[in-house]
């Protein structure tokens, strides 16, 4: 079986310039490293070309005058915020993106999994930031329930929190949105502590899973099996969309994480195989990480969707974290667990 995999060489015109940390050639050199060390699995993919979303697509998630702002903007090369300027090109890149997340959203429901380029999460009802324009993830879900689904899972794992995930379904019970990033007090944006569970009808649906300063695949694997897949199991979701890139490798240069390649594939992994053992289609969805080791990153959480071998390697030594440490950081998540529990419990049985 192949798998649907939404591609657009236009996908480079998502660039903020020569000095930022995200530019545009990283998608098209994903694909061909991709492709020339891995032809095997490049041929299990079926590589669609997306269409743009339209500005009726783009405003089920975000304000109308928000999406005309920022055409403006880009007119005179404006800035969203410090780290977001708007160049020639990058709102048609944005609509690009988003439009292939709202297809392989509609191709996973049919074919029980597709991925793509995406994870714009920082871009909220009337901002963006963090080098997000528009809300793929967001506009995806809101299609979907547009269009007759009623329980969306959305399930973060980027290092930075989805605060304008976050912001647009804060009040909402059809979207149950987890997120496990670095500690806050730590990282941009500073948002997603435990406390932050949603509001009015929303209460309880979303989720923030705060993982320590050089996190390993053990406790993030503790944090998916006592949080999130009891979550997912009760709620039920019709479709799942993961997002997240490279950045929670000990690797990332904006980070301070502490999963490796092999631990990054096996979050993938489990994900996956949760949706397989529970029928429930998959999108998956990656696009950041920074520094020298994204495509190898990249690679590795492709090896996990598709369960494929994969020779992977990053030739830099990890920060050696010493037995007190990690049992520092064992006890600091197992309280935020147990928090997160105590605060969901008047909402889930399963806590």
């Amino acid at each position: 079986m192949t798998v649907p995999f939404f591609y657009h060489p236009d996908f480079s015109g998502y660039d903020f310039g020569a000095t930022h940390p995200f530019r545009g050639e990283r998608f098209a050199s994903f694909m061909t490293e991709l492709e020339d060390r891995f032809p095997e699995v490049y041929s299990t993919l079926d590589i669609k070309k997306p269409k743009a979303a339209s500005e009726q697509t783009l405003e089920l998630a975000h304000d109308h005058a928000y999406v005309h702002r920022v055409k403006a903007l880009e007119k005179r090369r404006g800035f969203l915020s410090l780290d977001t300027q708007l160049l020639p090109g990058s709102v048609d890149a944005a609509r690009l993106i988003t439009g292939a997340s709202v297809d392989a959203a509609r191709e996973a429901l049919g074919r029980g999994i597709a991925v793509g380029f995406g994870g714009l999460h920082h871009a909220g009802p009337d901002y963006g930031e963090g080098f997000c324009i528009f809300n793929d993830v967001a506009v995806a879900a809101r299609t979907l329930l547009d269009e007759g689904l009623e329980r969306v899972l959305i399930l973060d794992t980027d290092a930075h929190q989805g605060n304008g995930t976050m912001d647009i379904f804060y009040g909402e019970r059809r979207v149950l949105f987890i997120s496990l990033h670095q500690d806050p007090r730590t990282l941009y944006p500073g948002r997603g502590y435990v406390d932050e569970i949603g509001s009015g009808d929303g209460l309880g649906y979303t989720v923030n899973i705060p993982m320590p300063t050089l996190s390993t695949g053990p406790l993030y694997t503790r944090a998916m099996r006592e949080i999130v897949m009891p979550l997912w199991d009760e709620f039920e979701p019709e479709i799942v969309i993961r997002n997240g890139g490279s950045d929670p490798l000990y690797t990332d240069v904006l980070t301070n994480l502490g999963l490796d390649l092999e631990s990054l594939s096996e979050l993938i992994g489990l994900i996956r195989a949760k949706a397989a053992e529970s029928q429930v289609p998959l999108l998956d969805l990656f696009l950041s990480g920074y520094g020298p080791y994204v495509t190898e990153g990249w690679l590795a959480i492709v090896r996990g969707i598709l369960g494929a071998e994969m020779d992977l390697e990053i030739p830099e030594n990890r920060i050696m974290i010493s037995d007190a440490k990690m049992e520092q950081m064992t006890v600091e998540l197992e309280r935020k667990l147990e928090k997160i529990e105590n605060n969901l419990s008047p909402y889930w049985e399963v806590f």
